[in-house]
């Protein structure tokens, strides 16, 4: 199976996958989160960090795009916060 975003395959660091398993996310999802999930944070322009809420927590992948590919070069969980979530209340009535 290819892993793919935007018509580009998606191929993970060795410190991604780590990553992923650490969080108990399988590579099948990563392109599902960047297709389906919100903006955590502005970065850099061919920088997207994206993100899902999963019960508490919201499980975020950043991936780079080196033109014909994406690299996954970071997954993360981390619990909401009040801030974090008034924030995305905020983003949402937009």
């Amino acid at each position: 199976m290819e892993y793919t975003y935007k018509g580009k395959p998606i191929f993970p660091t060795k410190t991604a996958l780590n990553e992923l398993s650490d969080i108990d996310v399988n590579l099948y999802e990563v392109p599902e989160i960047l297709e389906k999930g919100f903006e955590i944070r502005k970065r850099a322009k061919n920088i997207t960090e994206r993100g899902i809420q999963r019960g508490s927590k919201v499980i975020n992948v950043v991936v780079v795009d080196l033109v014909d590919y994406y690299k996954l070069i970071h997954a993360g969980e981390f619990t909401l916060s009040k801030k974090f979530k008034k924030l995305m209340r905020g983003k949402a009535s937009l």
